[in-house]
């Protein structure tokens, strides 16, 4: 038994209905943590080429990490992952909630799904008692209704529950797993992976709060040390007062990195849709994740008129991009009405939101016309247009068959791929490169396609440092891929161990916090090599799903330069993805990882 673990997966077979446990090695706990990264080591053994990502073959992994559910600040963060069904490489997406905390305190760190059922079910877990209930009614329903029908069928107003909407359900290649108060799973299609095993919901009950670590006294005077001491740093201070959006009047000003009319406007005013104007008009309340001393989660309520939302959860910084800027709409109003069609329906409001920006943009570049989108019109600013596009492609009804397999597919039908912004088939999120050139390498190089999450360079080139692992940027401008390497590496321990990307935890405090937790001899140099050995984890995983180094590469809108904040910078990606393979090591023709690294990481066996 390691300290720090339940020491068990709860397995759950769709086709059979039967029920197993199955252990981990402490090796595997060792070497890959908990999270994306055991995740990633699990699925590598159950997928191949061929697997098809909504077939019967594809398992759905739900794992925590060490951190979840105990004293650590942010200690929260569950992983969803499958092989994507939108990119067909790795697909993980870290969220947020009590779901993981509650299914650690059922007695699991947690659980691989395969199969198919033969109807809608939802998996109830409490404790040891483990069911497969009829979700037939449930289905059809929103994220809202589905939440509520199930805390109270279950009679556990307070338990974790994770869900689909009816994008899920009709294979929305980019639907979501939204989970308690409407954080979401966004990325990478885990929703549409839960459609095709007609797995409706999973509802989790734990009892058993006091997960065993090495020495718990120790590690709660630390804890509650390091949350002190968290909440002095001003960007904690930001999330708290103003939510994520509260970055945004500083990526329009200050960096040109929110980018608006799918990124071919520099100078769209955006402070309408920003956290402080939030604050001053429509806010309700905050919400927090299990343990988080943050509470970025916003509650907005517009009470009347045609945008009407009730009390509901806020726009938060990705959606005020894609249904806000990028269609140059700056009503708050709509914005937070779209926000919650996009939270009800379940699906990614990064990559859906980007398919109805493109669409915009197509639109009033002449490209397409009304008639080749059901008579809607997405004039620039209009959101009711997108308002429209999120029910079509919710349902798969008329032009929303084709949005819902998203931008690419959009590109490919009017002969525009090149139009299209994505990395690997995944949208880019509300930061651009432009403005932190970081990020454009971290893009290229993500192990599930444009992700900001992965190697948050744009904290970074803010000044945010992690002096333990030598990561600090002199020029947000410069080829900085060397760093970036390093923060993927960083990005992957935090994403494996259970803690948010919000929290500014160093690389020795997650050491002593390993310490204290498992009781192993932890160090910074293994630390290093822990988090290096899972983005290397990820990189074999992909390259045995078909991963092609020559879509390594930026999008031709975003290396055409705007002015305005970003002074007309565009990334070298060339010289950037030169200096990222030297600094790993790595073959850039092939993109695999050479020998001596898989030795060293003990991954030889695998290549």
């Amino acid at each position: 038994m390691v300290s720090g673990y339940r020491n068990k997966l709860l397995r759950v077979d769709l086709d059979s209905e039967e029920v197993s446990e199955q252990s981990v090695e402490e090796r595997d706990l060792r070497m890959f943590l908990g999270g994306a990264g055991l995740a990633t080591r699990i699925l590598y053994d159950m997928v191949s080429k061929n697997t098809d990502p909504l077939g019967s073959d594809n398992p759905l992994l739900i794992m925590t990490g060490p951190f979840t559910g105990t004293m650590v600040p942010t200690g929260s963060k569950t992983t969803f992952c499958a092989r994507s069904p939108y990119t067909g490489i790795l697909g993980y997406s870290t969220v947020g909630g009590h779901f993981g905390a509650d299914l650690r305190f059922a007695g699991y760190d947690g659980a691989i799904i395969t199969g198919i059922s033969s109807s809608p079910t939802y998996l109830f877990i409490e404790d040891d008692r483990i069911e497969l209930r009829d979700a037939s009614h449930l289905w059809g329903k929103d994220t809202e209704e589905t939440w509520t029908a199930l805390r109270e069928e279950t009679g556990h107003r307070t338990a974790g529950v994770a869900r689909i909407g009816i994008a899920g359900e009709n294979l929305v290649k980019y639907a979501s797993v939204i989970v308690d108060h409407h954080r979401a799973a966004g990325r990478t299609g885990i929703g549409a992976v839960m459609g095709s095993k007609k797995l409706k919901g999973i509802v989790v009950k734990g009892t058993d709060r006091r997960i065993p670590t090495h020495d718990s006294e120790t590690l709660n005077a630390y804890a509650n040390e390091l949350k002190e001491n968290y909440l002095e740093d001003p960007s904690v201070r930001m999330y708290s007062d103003l939510g994520t959006a509260g970055f945004v009047d500083m990526a329009s000003l200050m960096y040109g990195s929110l980018p608006a009319g799918y990124y071919t406007v520099s100078d769209f005013d955006s402070y309408n849709l920003s956290g402080t104007t939030v604050r001053e008009t429509i806010l309700a309340g905050k919400k927090a994740c299990f343990r988080c001393p943050i509470a970025c989660g916003r509650v907005v309520e517009v009470k009347e008129g045609k945008y009407a939302t009730g009390v509901f959860k806020g726009p938060e910084l990705e959606v005020t991009g894609t249904m806000g800027t990028l269609i140059l709409n700056d009503n708050l109003e709509a914005l937070s009405f779209l926000t919650k069609k996009l939270d009800l329906v379940g699906f990614d409001t990064i990559s859906g939101g980007n398919t109805i920006a493109l669409v915009y943009y197509l639109y009033n570049e002449g490209i397409i016309s009304s008639e080749d989108l059901d008579g809607i019109e997405p004039k620039w600013g209009n959101p009711d247009a997108a308002s429209a596009l999120i029910d079509k492609i919710a349902k798969r009804e008329g032009v929303g068959n084709l949005l819902a397999e998203g931008s690419v597919a959009v590109g490919k039908q009017f002969g525009v791929e090149n139009l299209v912004v994505h990395t690997h088939g995944m949208e880019f999120p509300q930061h651009d490169p432009r403005g932190f050139s970081g990020l454009g390498v971290g893009y290229a190089t993500s192990p599930r396609g444009a992700c900001h999450m992965a190697a948050d360079m744009y904290n970074v080139q803010m000044g945010q440092i992690n002096e333990d692992l030598q990561i600090e940027s002199k020029d947000r401008f410069a080829n900085e891929a060397d760093i970036v390497a390093r923060q993927q590496n960083f990005r992957c321990i935090t994403n494996s161990v259970g803690v948010c990307n919000f929290l500014p935890i160093q690389g020795g405090h997650v050491v002593r916090l390993l310490q204290l937790i498992t009781g192993w001899d932890y160090t910074i140099d293994e630390l290093k090599e822990t988090g290096e050995r899972i983005f290397t984890m990820m990189r074999l995983l992909n390259l045995k799903l078909g991963y092609d180094v020559k879509n390594e590469k930026l999008p031709e809108l975003i290396l055409r330069p705007l002015e305005g904040a970003t002074e007309g910078h565009v990334p070298d990606i060339d010289e950037h993805l030169e200096t990222w393979y030297k600094f790993r090591g790595w073959d850039r023709e092939t993109g695999m990882p050479s020998e001596e690294s898989l030795k060293r990481l003990s991954l030889i066996d695998l290549q």
